[in-house]
């Protein structure tokens, strides 16, 4: 049995009040001093309707976190991984970065958090989600552990550039850091990049 549009549309409507009231709270309370019930009155919504949505407030700041990393991945869709060439690459990369930076609002409210480990769990689990439905359809026959290497890579690398760039306030351009990222990633040119862009990022 299907649930009713308007009974779709409360829940949506009351996810976003949730959200709107978290994000509200951030601005004036570390995560870690914020409740389930400061939520609940700032939403102005009963307690018990936020576990209808939500098991913790963990899961929503993961949410928060998620609805970043969706628009990303939902780009991500169109691109073949496999047979992207390295401008293609960088090129993916930068959109990483500039989605986080379409949403920097978030990522000053989240400073209050861990965020380093929160991010890197909804990285690992985007990405295994995404590249087991990518490995099965573009390389068909090839062994799915080796998935688990490019998730991996990919969660911690991105995440290694990341959090430095939200330390410096994302002043560097999501082009510089893409670039720089691709070079960093292929060892044989590490010296070689930071030579590139030791006078870029200052």
């Amino acid at each position: 049995m299907t649930s009713s549009p308007s009974l779709d549309r409360r829940a949506i409507k009351t996810r976003s009040s949730l959200e709107g009231a978290f994000r509200k709270l951030l601005k004036t309370k570390s995560y870690q001093k914020i409740t389930v019930t400061d939520i609940t009155e700032q939403a102005g919504i009963a307690r018990h309707t936020f576990y209808n949505h939500y098991e913790t407030k963990g899961k929503l700041l993961d949410s928060l976190i998620d609805s970043i990393l969706e628009e990303f991945f939902l780009n991500l869709e169109n691109w073949n991984l496999f047979l992207a060439d390295q401008t293609e690459q960088q090129t993916m990369i930068a959109s990483f970065f500039k989605t986080w930076r379409d949403h920097s609002e978030i990522v000053e409210l989240l400073t209050s958090v861990d965020i380093e480990f929160v991010i890197m769990e909804r990285l690992k689990a985007f990405f295994t989600r995404f590249f087991y439905e990518k490995v099965k359809r573009e390389m068909p026959g090839v062994d799915l552990a080796l998935a688990r290497y490019v998730i991996s890579f990919n969660s911690y690398s991105l995440l290694g550039i990341l959090i430095p760039w939200f330390e410096s306030g994302m002043k560097h351009s999501p082009e510089d850091l893409a670039g720089f990222y691709g070079q960093l990633s292929n060892s044989a040119q590490r010296m070689n990049a930071i030579q590139t862009y030791k006078d870029i990022f200052r």
